[in-house]
């Protein structure tokens, strides 16, 4: 995810730091001092995609390019390249409207948000309702690279200087956890789950998975994610699944404390993942020869179930839990693309 200039990112850190020290920034509410002197690896990129060879499966909707997709009912919303986000009501469907824009500029992450969407930029965090109604909720947020919702409606962002931040509704922080070198991904285990409300931290820049008490601000025992964490998800069981674009793997881990169950080899270049609650299947993208692969996992290893033709440099994905539609976001700007459930068995 982009910022708009070091000065700018400069000036939201420095902000955020003033007002940290006006809460009283005191062990009530700042935990950590960094990651301090860590290994690191470069953060994994995508693999580049080739030109597309034949026509992707479903529907597409042509021009568009984001970088991150959420879905709330039937609206999705679509992180432009530009930092913009839209709104898409039922993509692919015959007689959808256009997408609508919405009045936030700069956006670096977005989230669902119960009948709506959260949007992260350096200088402000906003929900955007399904009607595209945008309200403010909190001021500068610094160098955002994730956000997340947790179980109990808490509000979670991260940067990539390494801050976990927790904020309630109102957008009153209660937890700064400084405890990483990037927060490129945050991740929170449904209530249905055997490990409900887990959060974990992906930082690409350790290659790492971390869960984290966001009450106390304590890391748990961590674990090393290969030689290049790309993207992750977590499923309905609370996996953590997630793609090693470096070595042409997927990851599975699981437990409190969190273990690594399996690594599976998946090539050409896997990088964005969503799972599919309907026909419980992992899809995973393939950058490299421009597909995406439906994976059980019901054994504990993946199984490969189908394979669809996507649309070239896939950047995201997310997979309808009421109808199993998949929506496949095109960083490059081959478009948004649908792909309806036809079969049991995920060959779609």
């Amino acid at each position: 995810m982009r910022v708009p200039t070091r000065i700018t990112a400069a000036a939201a850190v420095l902000a955020l730091a003033a007002t940290l020290a006006a809460c009283g920034a005191d062990d009530e509410v700042t935990t950590g001092d960094g990651a301090g002197d860590v290994a690191t690896v470069e953060p994994a990129t995508p693999s580049a995609s080739p030109p597309l060879d034949g026509e992707p499966a479903g529907t597409v909707i042509p021009g568009v390019a984001g970088t991150a997709l959420a879905q709330a009912g039937s609206t999705v919303a679509v992180l432009g390249t530009d930092g913009t986000v839209r709104l898409h009501t039922a993509p692919g469907a015959a007689d959808t409207p256009p997408p609508r824009a919405t009045d936030v500029t700069d956006v670096a992450a977005l989230t669902a948000d119960g009948d709506g969407f959260l949007a992260a930029s350096p200088a402000r965090l906003s929900r955007i309702g399904a009607d595209g109604a945008v309200t403010q909720i909190a001021g500068e947020q610094g160098p955002v690279l994730s956000v997340a919702v947790t179980d109990d409606d808490r509000i979670l962002v991260g940067t990539d200087d390494g801050h976990l931040r927790v904020l309630g509704r109102d957008g009153e922080l209660q937890r700064d956890i400084h405890d990483f070198v990037r927060v490129d991904e945050i991740l929170v285990a449904p209530a249905s789950s055997e490990v409900a409300g887990q959060v974990v931290v992906v930082d690409r820049a350790q290659s790492m998975v971390a869960p984290i008490d966001i009450d106390t601000g304590e890391r748990k025992a961590s674990l090393r994610a290969g030689n290049g964490i790309a993207e992750a998800t977590v499923d309905s069981y609370g996996r953590i699944l997630a793609t090693g674009t470096a070595d042409n793997e997927l990851l599975g881990f699981y437990g409190q404390p969190i273990v690594m169950r399996f690594r599976f080899p998946v090539s050409p270049g896997p990088y964005a993942l969503t799972w599919d609650d309907t026909q419980q299947l992992l899809w995973v993208s393939t950058t490299g020869d421009n597909q995406a692969i439906a994976y059980d996992l019901s054994t504990g290893e993946p199984r490969e179930r189908g394979r669809i033709a996507t649309v070239g440099q896939v950047s995201a994905m997310t997979a309808d839990p009421d109808t199993g539609i998949l929506y496949v976001l095109s960083e490059r700007g081959d478009g948004l693309q649908a792909v309806p459930r036809n079969t049991p068995d995920g060959a779609r």
